[in-house]
């Protein structure tokens, strides 16, 4: 039986929230002396754009702060974070996966990585994007967005408020490629959920892209993390069809868990469901 994680507020539809959008790729670099938030708004600004995925593979934080998952106590949440992460020194990264929005009409950014701390620790968590910096200039790769933003709106069936795609028209039209931007729901199993939202967008091969949460996971080469809470980038996402020309989805993941144990693999098809949200990016190909 696929797990799954009651929320506190009542589940409502759709269970997957998608904006057809166009993605462009591009070639970013994040500057240190000021917050990540601040670094990524810089570099996006002088593309004109301020709709983005980002992946980073490389690079250092000086200073890094960072939360991990918890399962909540607070009778509010269904899960929630720990205390904050701050360890001294220089935490080289190994991967980091942001999306990049807006709150409250202001920039903002939601970002999960993998890092190493400077006594050689290694570690995974959802950084904290005003309180960290980078180190030295630290290059990324980008999909920029038309047409549509992530929003952080409140959510009554989480009680949290979670990045939301949007309609967006204000940074200049990008026509390279066909994308669509989602939100995965709680309890949402997530492999159908990015094929049907695919499908939907008429989307048959694609690569995808984000971060999000599972309630627990099992892998393809027979792991299990059974935490209920977590927090995971997409390190490699494809979508294709198979022989029988039905497009599935694939996703190679990293993932910490409430224990803060880093699992890094392949998801096994179908088995898992989103326990807070799932951002992803679709880029057609």
């Amino acid at each position: 039986m696929m797990r799954s994680l009651r929320q506190p507020g009542a589940p409502f539809t759709p269970r997957v929230i998608s904006l057809g959008c166009h993605a462009e790729k591009a070639r970013l670099t994040f500057k240190p002396g000021r917050s990540v938030l601040e670094a990524v708004h810089e570099a996006l600004a002088e593309t004109g754009c301020d709709s983005a995925m980002i992946e980073v593979r490389g690079g250092a934080f000086a200073p890094l702060a960072y939360v991990t998952p918890t399962l909540s106590d607070d009778g509010i949440h269904a899960a929630w974070y720990s205390d904050i992460h701050a360890p001294d020194g220089r935490a080289p990264i190994e991967d980091l996966v942001m999306t990049f929005g807006r709150r409250d009409g202001e920039p903002f950014l939601h970002g999960h990585g993998v890092w190493r701390h400077e006594d050689g620790l290694r570690a995974a968590g959802h950084v904290m994007p005003k309180d960290s910096q980078f180190a030295e200039l630290v290059e990324a790769e980008a999909w920029l967005m038309s047409g549509a933003i992530m929003d952080q709106l409140e959510d009554s069936e989480t009680r949290f408020r979670l990045f939301t795609p949007v309609p967006h028209t204000a940074a200049p039209p990008i026509t390279t490629r066909r994308a669509v931007l989602c939100r995965l729901k709680p309890n949402e199993p997530i492999h159908p959920a990015i094929e049907r939202t695919a499908a939907e967008h008429g989307i048959e091969r694609a690569t995808l892209h984000g971060i999000g949460s599972l309630v627990g996971c099992t892998f393809a080469d027979g792991q299990v993390m059974e935490s209920a809470a977590s927090e995971l980038l997409i390190r490699k996402g494809t979508l294709s069809p198979d022989r029988s020309g039905q497009a599935k989805a694939k996703l190679d993941i990293a993932i910490v868990d409430t224990e803060c144990t880093i699992f890094e693999c392949e998801i096994a098809y179908g088995v898992d469901a989103v326990c807070i949200t799932f951002e992803v990016l679709i880029v057609e190909e």
